[in-house]
């Protein structure tokens, strides 16, 4: 390499080759991140770099980010360098600069790589003209592969495969209405501890806290952070077991043990990334295992749910698709938005809710209000937490009820890139592609969910009729068969229009009216609600039995 330090034009070409790569314009974390310390080192700020400014300036952190206990930047810094590393050993070998953050330091330094070749030569000018960030029309389109298949590869690449820039969520949402009161436990946090000194241990935390602030609706603590009192605060311990280790899950209120595990100790980065993965969404995904434990917990806080207990309830109508649930959501929701107006997460969890209310309502409702007000409070949350995972959801959500099928999938994309952990994200987003004649890409999302767990929410459902439109009977009638389809929308017209006789056709009708009397009242006015596309609506609606005989 050339000891000339490379001039302001040839950084600022080499910046937009860096975010106009497939890696970077899915992380969108990294590259504000990235983006960002480039800009104030050039402008000769460099050496003020500090983790509050990335996390306030770059990052969009509220001014209360504090920086001694919440390890977004730090957890953020570790994707950037992995990028950049993985940027320079494949198509950015030949750069003729290189962009290097060393650890314990955010000022990157700038110093000269091989010269570039005609054809990059010719092409800086257009790669400098893509190097902002995509927005949700814009998004990469999903990729095909296997969802169990992407916990495979290499560490320095394998929390960027399918979908990828999972650390840009660690925003913490403001809190709403009775936040500090006895009636809301604050969201939940999660310390990793690990012994000291053991070179596999660090590895696999450094994994794991990657892994876990991915999610929205868990808060990353350092491991020396001290222990809170509050009782949703979580300290994931990870106990040597000879050639294993014992990963326990404790409440750090009253040190109760709420789970725990034995597994053996990673051989290789790839089993090191499975299960980093697979922990943290076991634990830290939406109604995974902190937040059943939380659940747990809703007796001791008495009146309507506020503060994480309301998002609880929301999640649990996500998950069961209880209608009960959804008003109790939704009551809470309102009193949380009308409250606080900086309250990103309440705004986007009722843009979500008013959708499915639409969705459940009888066909003589005239849901026009809240589906206009679902897209107001989505593009709200999403001007106020742009890079939340979240904030997509709801976008995407709002723009499927509006019959943008283009823009919701983009946002749905967008959403998945920054938070591939959410089996929460890839239910809904998955349903929504069957019902829309995408079965491919909706399997993808789906079946990994179905086969690995006995899993009876909204996705059987959809799954169910994913397999019917294939052709896979054998399998569709399989997923119906389990205890619980009954109780699931999409798996109850799915069933209904395989009955062969009287009796069937009258039991899935009964079953039908008293679970979502909405639904049963038009079937054909309610599928257009949920939009689903003709040949699917053509096939829910065909069945053994003339219509009479029903």
């Amino acid at each position: 390499m050339s000891a000339t330090p490379p001039d302001r034009d040839d950084i600022e070409a080499e910046l937009a080759r860096v975010l106009a790569s497939p890696d970077f314009e899915k992380n969108q974390g990294a590259s504000r991140f990235l983006k960002f310390v480039v800009a104030e080192t050039l402008d000769g700020r460099g050496d003020r770099l500090k983790a509050f400014t990335i996390a306030t300036q770059a990052l969009e952190r509220k001014d209360t980010f504090d920086s001694q206990n919440n390890s977004a930047v730090r957890v953020q810094a570790l994707r950037l360098r992995q990028l950049l590393q993985a940027w320079y050993e494949g198509p950015g070998a030949n750069s003729p600069v290189r962009i290097e953050i060393k650890t314990g330091t955010y000022k990157p330094n700038f110093v000269r790589g091989a010269p570039l070749d005609a054809e990059a030569q010719c092409c800086a000018s257009d790669l400098a003209a893509r190097s902002d960030l995509p927005t949700p029309q814009e998004a990469a389109p999903p990729e095909r592969r296997s969802f169990g298949r992407r916990f495979a590869g290499a560490l320095g690449l394998a929390f960027s495969v399918f979908f990828v820039a999972l650390t840009g969520l660690m925003t913490e949402p403001a809190s709403p209405p009775g936040a500090r009161s006895g009636n809301a436990p604050p969201l939940p946090s999660l310390r990793i501890e690990r012994p000291s000194g053991d070179k596999p241990f660090g590895d696999l935390t450094q994994a794991l806290e990657l892994e876990f602030s991915a999610f929205d609706n868990v808060i990353v603590r350092k491991s020396n952070a001290e222990a809170s009192p509050s009782v949703n605060a979580y300290a994931l311990s990870l106990q040597p077991a000879d050639k294993a280790y014992v990963a326990e899950l404790l409440r750090l209120s009253d040190r109760t043990l709420v789970w725990a595990e034995r597994f053996p100790l990673p051989d290789g980065a790839d089993a090191l990334a499975r299960q980093a993965r697979g922990l943290a969404q076991t634990l830290g995904d939406a109604y995974g295992v902190i937040d059943v434990d939380a659940l747990r917990l809703l007796n001791d806080f008495d009146g309507m749910p506020r503060g994480f207990n309301c998002t609880l309830s929301a999640f649990t109508f996500l998950k069961n698709q209880s209608l009960d649930r959804l008003r109790v959501a939704r009551e809470c929701l309102e009193v949380a938005v009308g409250a606080n107006a900086r309250d990103d997460d309440a705004r986007a969890m009722l843009a979500i809710v008013l959708v499915h209310d639409a969705f459940y309502a009888p066909p003589e409702s005239d849901s026009r209000a809240d589906l206009a007000r679902a897209e107001k409070l989505a593009q709200e949350a999403f001007d106020l937490a742009p890079r939340r995972a979240r904030s997509y959801f709801a976008r995407f959500v709002a723009a499927y009820a509006a019959q943008r099928y283009d823009e919701a999938f983009a946002a749905a994309r967008a959403a998945l890139a920054l938070n591939g952990n959410s089996t929460l994200f890839a239910r809904a987003i998955g349903a929504a592609y069957i019902l829309r004649g995408d079965v491919e890409a909706g399997m993808a999302l789906l079946n990994p969910l179905i086969d690995a767990t006995n899993d009876v929410s909204p996705a059987l459902g959809a799954a169910a009729l994913g397999h019917e439109l294939r052709g896979e009977r054998r399998e569709a009638e399989r997923l119906l068969a389990r205890p619980g389809a009954s109780n699931q929308a999409l798996a109850l017209l799915l069933q209904l229009s395989l009955c062969a006789d009287a009796a069937c056709a009258r039991d899935r009708s009964a079953d039908l009216r008293r679970n979502f009397p909405g639904i049963a009242a038009d079937i054909g006015a309610a599928l257009d609600r949920i939009g689903a596309a003709e040949p699917v609506k053509t096939r829910l609606q065909t069945s053994p039995l003339r219509d009479g005989q029903r």
